[in-house]
């Protein structure tokens, strides 16, 4: 089942949904490399209960237009939809100005279920007129019950208006924020009805909150900068705003000592990006495979980048097939992504060919295996990419996808494969302040016994600065240590 680490948490779904606003299109599938262009739709095609949209960095309109009373804002469609956005960097547009209804809200959340996870609200009330509470509140939800939760997400209120928190005509409501800011250019007033059916948890705004509901380490009259640090509280150390909690905004970098100066380090995807035309080339690298089904399925499909091509294993062998990338010279291989196949063979649609069972190996004379992974128990959507992540500090010249089984075709093949690891990436910090511990690492100390590579890589001055005004060296791997100067 697709994962995705949200803070601290690893969560884990039946299905994730990615929707780019300037690349994606409805038309697409909704995997990463091919994602939806609107949250809206990514939300049609989620199921009742376990999926997920995650929306990429940028802004995306949200406004539902629904009637006189509930138009607006994000709507889950009474599914359990878990919204997630990067960091400070994806926005919601809720629109009222979009519409002449009586009312516009922001969060309309009618399933228990529905979470949302470090998103930035851009809320407008729209319509000058609408100034009473149950105008202009945030959580609301065609006459039902408004639920669900929401974690360190910014709600701003981008209209100059009194906002309440709650228009809700049932008692059973249960909307509850957590670690959340609340950016607004008024103070509260009081919501409508539901008083007491909303919780504010770790919550800050720049105002004052309305004294209603369940409140717990809430605070009022804070003051935050564009990036919503706050500058007259300890944030980090009692736990409010985004930037605390489990669901925290803080970077998974760790911040380290020395002479005075401060060093923070984060580990960055890279992938080896290579297009096969053929088993040979380009060189170094060269495929191979058990055995392919017929000239159209050799096994540099599975690397051209055309996720309408694959490669096939003989027909009847529906066990103990293998394709194998020979890179040419050794390297580190801790990330293997794999795109499973739809498109149709003989009048079928082969998603049973995809692998059932598999084993992720390395070798350095294509004859002796170390394994580095083994899944079970797989089970695909059409075109669905999966992505195995492990531990693994050797080099290796030979990665071997070895699939003991499929999930019932009488063929075996996979449409794309693509392998990857970890870099390191340092920042050199003038000084250790609350504001740089929060942006660049934690004081917890990462585990550093485990040999990781031969070099000894050494951050001195022939650094350049980065858009933040820092100074960053980018290592090309992890390293064995790390030294300072």
């Amino acid at each position: 089942m697709p994962k995705i680490t949200v803070g601290d948490k690893k969560l884990t779904f039946n299905n994730i949904f990615y929707v780019d606003s300037i690349k994606g299109s409805d038309t697409n599938d909704g995997s990463l490399s091919s994602p939806f262009a609107t949250v809206n739709y990514a939300v049609s095609k989620c199921a009742t209960t376990g999926d997920a949209v995650f929306a990429k960095a940028g802004t995306h309109d949200v406004t539902r237009i629904a009637g006189t009373y509930d138009s607006g804002g994000l709507w889950d469609d009474n599914k359990a939809i878990s919204f997630i956005g990067e960091r400070g960097k994806t926005i919601f547009l809720c629109d009222g100005r979009k519409h002449n209804g009586r009312d516009t809200h922001c969060i309309m959340f009618k399933n228990e279920g529905t979470r949302a996870y470090q998103i930035i609200f851009d809320f407008h009330t729209g319509n000058g007129n609408r100034t009473l509470n149950y105008e202009t509140s945030i959580c609301y939800v065609d006459g039902s019950s408004v639920r669900g939760e929401v974690h360190n997400c910014v709600i701003k209120y981008s209209t100059n208006v009194a906002p309440s928190l709650m228009y809700g005509n049932s008692a059973s409501s249960t909307i509850k924020f957590v670690n959340c800011v609340f950016d607004v250019q008024k103070n509260f007033t009081s919501s409508y009805t539901g008083i007491g059916s909303t919780t504010l948890e770790n919550c800050i705004t720049n105002f004052t909150f309305y004294e209603e509901g369940t409140r717990l380490n809430v605070y009022n009259k804070c003051s935050f900068d564009s990036k919503y640090h706050i500058s007259n509280y300890n944030e980090v150390n009692l736990g409010i705003g985004v930037y605390s909690g489990l669901y925290r905004w803080v970077a998974d970098r760790y911040l380290f000592k020395s002479k005075s100066r401060g060093y923070s380090f984060e580990d960055i995807e890279h992938n080896y990006d290579f297009i096969l035309s053929s088993d040979t080339s380009p060189s170094p690298f060269s495929v191979s495979s058990s055995g392919i089904y017929g000239d159209a399925y050799p096994a540099w499909k599975a690397f051209d980048r055309d996720i309408a091509t694959s490669w096939l294993a003989p027909s009847g062998s529906t066990t103990n097939q293998w394709i194998t990338l020979n890179f040419g010279e050794k390297v580190n291989i801790d990330m293997v992504s794999i795109q499973g196949i739809s498109y149709a063979i003989t009048s079928t649609y082969v998603v049973t060919a995809n692998p059932k069972n598999l084993r992720i190996q390395g070798s350095n004379d294509n004859a002796s295996w170390k394994e580095l992974y083994y899944a079970t128990g797989l089970t695909w959507t059409k075109e669905e990419i999966k992505t195995f992540s492990f531990d693994n500090y050797e080099k290796f010249q030979y990665i071997r996808i070895f699939i003991e089984s499929n999930n019932g075709a009488p063929y075996i093949g996979i449409s794309e494969i693509k392998f990857g690891f970890k870099m390191l990436k340092s920042y050199k910090i003038p000084t250790i302040s609350q504001r740089n511990l929060s942006d660049y690492g934690m004081t917890i100390i990462p585990p550093m016994d485990r040999i990781v590579f031969e070099d000894n890589h050494i951050l001195q001055d022939n650094v350049s600065k980065n858009a933040e005004g820092f100074w960053v060296k980018k290592l090309d791997r992890k390293p064995l240590c790390i030294s300072f100067n």
